[in-house]
């Protein structure tokens, strides 16, 4: 959240408000320069909030340098630096960042095209291009654009690995403000943000909280649109005629006409998988101190599980999965270190009927630790969560297959008929 107020006194209730509902504050030279810098860092990590230090670095190599390991030693969360200060000048940056994250500034959202491409004397698109290279060679963590590049920033394949920040953040009915290249929250995360910083839609707010908390859910159904296309993309969900699980047992069940494979993802898909995850918990009442440990189920849920755990710091352990006569067996045998009494969180790819998830939960607690709830990207409506839950097991799910079709119909990527084919099948499966 950009805490861009003029003083302390009026920064006070934000920080105390929102600390725990947005990931750091963005404080910038509005404030720093009324307040002081250091002043101003210590201020908010004493109401237990992260600090984005908005320094905007823009000066010979030896100079961003210093102020780099100026506030690097501040303990902030990160800090950036133009790009258009050079290559030099960011790896001066990079050299002296400690463990904050560097972020190059490219093009700024207040631009309209023509006074980029006046500035710059290049599109706004191909200048942005240009400065993310460049800060992919200086070993930046990031870049800052306008969410109009973020799809842009997300086709290249050398920058895949680039975190992508993007402020300009406003509702699509917003009145026009001095930000000229802005999309909406869900559209921006829908579009690849991994940050988005956010100040007046919220801090111009009624009620800076409850605002707050409705971006936070435009977010998760961003990231959740971002996942759904890219299954699709990627033929990761696929529709025609299918064998599943259940024709190693029942060979001459109807074949069924979705196929859904959350396996051999890429990175960042399991790294969305895992945010994703963190949001349903959060939604749920599940806090981060209310267990130990994550396990997910092998094979397709293991590594989205230890995607989960990275996103909230928490152990993952590998529980064994067996092939047998009948098919594939979950034992007892956890492969990691661990804690008895402890409790875990159970994290699976989706869920059909309960037999697996009741298999997997009954297998970790025959360990001695205790299993508080299971979450899975997907339910596939077969009266898998309903008869778990009616046996007092929590099961979440971050999406029903209903509302995934529903999504693709929209996106014209599928017709009515084919939603109404698949959820038959499911009704009679």
């Amino acid at each position: 959240m950009a805490l861009d107020v003029p003083s302390l006194e009026k920064a006070k209730p934000l920080v105390k408000g929102l600390a725990k509902l947005v990931g750091c504050f963005k404080v910038g030279l509005e404030l720093l320069t009324s307040v002081g810098a250091p002043k101003v860092v210590e201020f908010v990590q004493l109401l237990d909030g992260k600090v984005f230090y908005d320094g905007k670095f823009d000066d010979i190599p030896n100079t961003v340098g210093a102020a780099a390991k100026a506030v690097a030693g501040m303990n902030v969360e990160m800090f950036n630096v133009h790009a258009s200060a050079g290559i030099e000048a960011m790896m001066a940056a990079v050299a002296n960042k400690g463990n904050s994250l560097v972020l190059a500034v490219t093009v700024l959202t207040s631009l309209e095209e023509n006074n980029a491409h006046l500035i710059f004397g290049a599109p706004s698109k191909a200048k942005v291009l240009q400065l993310a290279r460049d800060a992919k060679l200086a070993c930046c963590d990031g870049t800052i654009s306008s969410p109009l590049e973020l799809l842009l920033l997300g086709q290249q394949k050398e920058l895949a690995d680039l975190l992508k920040v993007t402020p300009g953040i406003r509702a699509s009915d917003a009145p026009p403000d001095d930000q000229k290249r802005t999309m909406s929250a869900r559209e921006a995360a829908r579009a690849g943000a991994n940050y988005e910083v956010i100040g007046r839609p919220i801090t111009e707010a009624r009620d800076p909280v409850e605002a707050a908390k409705k971006i936070a859910e435009e977010i998760a159904l961003g990231l959740k649109e971002r996942f759904h296309a890219a299954l699709f993309d990627l033929k990761k969900i696929k529709f025609g005629a299918f064998k599943l699980k259940l024709h190693e047992t029942q060979p001459d069940a109807p074949l069924s006409p979705i196929y859904l494979d959350i396996r051999g993802l890429l990175n960042w898909m399991y790294a969305l998988a895992g945010d994703i995850l963190h949001d349903l918990a959060i939604d749920n009442g599940i806090g981060i101190d209310d267990f130990d440990y994550v396990i997910g189920i092998p094979k397709a849920g293991e590594p989205i599980g230890k995607a989960f755990a990275k996103a909230i710091g928490k152990p993952h352990l590998r529980i064994e999965k067996i092939e047998t006569d009948g098919g594939r067996k979950i034992t007892s045998n956890i492969l990691d270190p661990f804690e008895k009494g402890k409790k875990v969180v159970v994290i699976d790819d989706l869920i059909t009927k309960a037999h697996t998830k009741r298999e997997a939960i009954e297998s970790i607690e025959a360990n001695g630790l205790q299993v508080v709830a299971t979450l899975v990207l997907y339910d596939r409506e077969q009266g898998g969560i309903e008869e778990l839950n009616r046996i007092g097991r929590k099961v979440y799910a971050a999406a029903r297959i209903s509302e995934t079709l529903d999504f693709y119909i929209r996106e014209k990527k599928i017709t009515g008929a084919k939603k109404d084919e698949v959820m038959a099948y499911i009704a009679a499966n």
